[in-house]
């Protein structure tokens, strides 16, 4: 007993010291890669023609937690089908036109790569997958087109076995109700907990500091990816669903009172029509549902809706010129190559039109895509020597599967953690390449002189996108980028004012995207305070539109006209209409909305902000 007894109160220590040799991360890279040699022995066993797919698929979709698991699993599942049909629909109907393929396949994967780049997460990855599934199938195989269907449906087959192995293995270690629900709640509590810090401050007449964007922003996927790892919060999960927009509320509300702090009337929350519910009430209500999310209770049984829209857009901001000039790159590169390919009438050239494709469209909505693609091609250049090492060293020794189990373990877990860890810049090249190379089968073959073409062939795709991230044409600039958010804000705001009651948008998706812009511009303060004017302008012309359409629109053409005056001094010395049409008010609140425009608009910084300032091009 006493031997237990100093076993039990040691456990501790022990399994500290276990943990500094052996910690989770190493645990999960094991169980990943072990998945993943389980599905490549099952595909074999299946007589699937590339195993390989599978083993990737396994470590592609086992992400930090179930719900993104699910989410890329799922993504990952529709884009294969969808890309597997397109593939099928352009070698029915070009595999004799050679140049019609080719346009068909830039423009394809140019408008994959444009939509990749608007969204994000695991939506970005989605059109990114539909986009490079097309060469992959389309051009396996180009001296026979006919066998397309074949390749596709081996390609679903092999993808979908892999979704099952990780689903199957990550139910294992998936966390529960419980644990899931804790979770979100410290994140609810945290982001109200911001907003109520910077509240109190606007409360206490203090400068607040900057706003608590990210937390607010970041919740939505959050409470996405909870609903979508356990449903059954979904049942009286309308307060959770709410959380975001009450806070985004809270602090437009609260930017109304910062820019205009000595305003009598109504509370602000009324003048941009939050439903009368002070900013206090909407951060208890986050709060409550905070804490009955942590104990377990629902408000209510009705299950929140699920929204399909979110299937194909975000409430949040994108960049459209950005976007373009993304799928103009891709499209620019996969001509490129192609032609390369015809004119050399190399017979590997499909690999590096495949290469190509695929590393444009995947990285196009990364941040530094320029710095990532030539990691990604080092990378590739890691997986490529080990890879055809171990194949023609260690693999053709002996055919049994234990060898090459044997063989895949420490290279799957390579791969795992180069993709799990961010600081491993080269992992996801590595790990995206050296399945292919070593190329499990069965039978297995080996043909040095063809691995070696192929290899090369593949690499030279890679190293035509790295060079066209640089040049076809560059990454923007951050300036720019943030030329480009003032601009769409401005562009908002002038919706706001003038667009047909039918394209308004509803304020939380203006909020939503008002944000998202104030996050890109927030590195200049300067440039911040008007643009958290501008958004107070647009979100109070939205509430006087939802009030009175008609009367909205007078106000707004007369606030669109004083913003875009060429010369705002000249402006300010005739008389103000915004004043004459808040004496004119039908409702005492629309005459306060208005004289809050007035003086918002009257103390607007206009430069260096496109379609007021003159000096800058619009």
């Amino acid at each position: 007993m006493a031997g237990e007894v100093a076993l039990s109160e040691d456990a501790p220590g022990l399994l500290q010291r276990l943990a500094a040799w052996w910690p989770r991360e190493a645990a999960e890279a094991v169980r990943i890669a072990l998945t993943a040699i389980a599905a490549i022995w099952l595909a074999m066993w299946l007589e699937l023609a590339l195993p390989h797919w599978a083993g990737w698929t396994v470590i592609s979709v086992t992400l930090a937690t179930r719900a993104a698991s699910l989410r890329k699993s799922l993504w990952r599942a529709g884009s294969t089908l969808v890309g597997v049909t397109v593939a099928m629909v352009l070698v029915a109907n070009f595999a004799q036109a050679t140049l019609a393929f080719d346009l068909a396949l830039a423009l394809w994967m140019g408008l994959l790569t444009a939509a990749s780049s608007v969204e994000s997460g695991q939506r970005a990855y989605g059109f990114a997958s539909m986009g490079f599934t097309v060469p992959i199938i389309a051009l396996a195989d180009v001296q026979s087109p006919e066998t397309v269907f074949q390749i596709g449906v081996d390609r679903c087959s092999t993808i979908l076995l892999g979704i099952g192995c990780a689903y199957a293995s990550n139910v294992f270690v998936a966390p529960g109700v419980p644990a899931v629900s804790r979770a979100l709640a410290g994140r609810l509590e945290a982001a109200a907990q911001a907003c109520d810090a910077w509240m109190a401050a606007l409360r206490r007449g203090e400068r607040p500091g900057p706003m608590p964007i990210a937390a607010v922003m970041t919740l939505g996927e959050e409470v996405t990816d909870t609903f979508t790892e356990q449903p059954s919060l979904r049942s009286g999960g309308r307060g959770i669903r709410n959380a975001a927009p009450r806070l985004r509320r809270v602090l437009a509300a609260g930017l109304l009172r910062a820019l205009l702090p000595d305003r009598p009337g109504s509370r602000s929350t009324d003048l941009i029509g939050a439903g009368g519910a002070i900013a206090v009430r909407q951060i208890g209500r986050v709060r409550v549902s905070a804490r009955l999310l942590r104990a377990g209770g629902r408000v209510g049984r009705r299950r929140v809706p699920f929204r399909p829209h979110l299937l194909l857009w975000n409430d949040l901001d994108w960049d459209g010129w950005h976007a373009f000039d993304n799928g103009l790159r891709t499209a620019a590169a996969v001509l490129l190559v192609n032609g390369f390919w015809y004119v050399t009438g190399w017979s590997h050239g499909a690999g590096a039109a495949t290469w190509a494709s695929l590393v444009c469209v995947l990285l196009a909505a990364h941040a530094d895509p320029r710095a990532e693609s030539r990691a990604f091609l080092i990378g590739a250049l890691l997986a490529a020597v080990v890879g055809l090492t171990l194949r023609y060293t260690l693999l053709t020794t002996t055919g049994s599967f234990a060898l090459l189990a044997a063989v895949l373990l420490p290279v799957a877990m390579l791969a795992v953690v180069g993709r799990a860890d961010k600081r491993a810049i080269y992992g996801i090249g590595f790990g995206f390449f050296v399945f292919g190379v070593l190329d499990p089968k069965n039978p297995m073959t080996y043909d040095l002189a063809d691995s070696l073409n192929t290899v090369l062939a593949e690499l030279l795709g890679m190293a035509v996108a790295a060079v066209a991230f640089a040049a076809l044409p560059p990454p923007v600039s951050p300036a720019t980028l943030r030329l480009r958010a003032r601009r769409r804000l401005v562009r908002s705001v002038r919706g706001a004012a003038l667009d047909p009651a039918l394209l308004l948008p509803p304020r939380d998706r203006y909020l939503a995207r008002g944000f998202g812009r104030l996050a890109l511009i927030g590195a200049d303060e300067a440039m911040a305070r008007s643009g958290e004017r501008l958004l107070v302008i647009g979100l109070l012309l939205l509430a006087l539109r939802e009030t009175d359409d008609r009367e909205g629109r007078r106000v707004g053409r007369a606030v669109w006209a004083r913003l875009a005056a060429s010369r705002p001094a000249e402006a300010d010395a005739v008389p103000d209409p915004l004043r004459e049409l808040a004496d004119r008010a039908t409702l005492p609140l629309q005459a306060e909305r208005i004289g809050a425009l007035a003086a918002l608009v009257s103390d607007l910084d206009r430069a260096g902000w496109p379609n007021l300032d003159p000096g800058v091009r619009a």
